[in-house]
């Protein structure tokens, strides 16, 4: 991690990576991940899974996919962050399409326990056992929904008050402290 990144993370909880998949590279996970949308569920491998608009297990689907989670951008803030004891907990593809609704605002801590997500900087470094990696393959623009995040929300000692952010189903108006990330297609948001 650079340490503009490094600090940026550990302000706002987030980094937007832009342009980590590109020309040949974009296009072949692009095309991984519609066969895999494109493939109806009694047709998928044993074990992979469609719930809602998520994609269980993507990884295994097929190599291009397959090699993001080693993704040399990418690989060495991973390793940062998990004092190089790296290990995967899922893998999906989520097909959001405009109109169908928000989640609402959530972190580990908040739903499973203030013990499940750690967060530490310690001699320069930033450890984090808790964290996505999306890999964006489509545009988003603002009005488009996507991910929204409550910056800093990483560090913060207390819990969120019921009344702020729409009670934590923010709308059409997103509410003053959330940001809504618009990361072009090949783009890492990374949180």
């Amino acid at each position: 991690m650079s340490p503009e990144e490094r600090y940026w993370f550990d302000l706002t909880g987030y980094l937007h990576l832009k342009a980590v998949l590109q020309g040949e590279e974009l296009t072949r996970v692009q095309a991984a991940a519609e066969r895999f949308l494109g493939t109806p569920e009694a047709e998928l491998p044993p074990g992979f899974l469609i719930r809602d608009k998520a994609y269980h297990h993507a990884i295994g689907f097929d190599r291009a996919i397959d090699e993001l989670a080693v993704h040399p951008r990418l690989w060495p803030i991973i390793r940062e962050f998990t004092n190089d004891r790296p290990q995967m907990s899922g893998s999906e593809i989520i097909a959001n399409k405009q109109g169908e609704g928000t989640l609402e605002l959530h972190c580990a801590r908040e739903h499973f326990g203030f013990d499940v997500a750690r967060y530490e900087c310690r001699d320069g470094r930033v450890y984090c056992n808790d964290f996505v990696v999306f890999f964006y393959l489509t545009e988003v623009q603002p009005g488009d929904g996507g991910l929204v995040v409550v910056p800093g929300s990483h560090k913060s000692n207390l819990d969120r008050p019921a009344t702020m952010f729409c009670d934590g189903k923010p709308d059409a108006q997103i509410p003053e402290g959330v940001v809504n990330i618009t990361p072009d297609a090949g783009d890492v948001v990374i949180f």
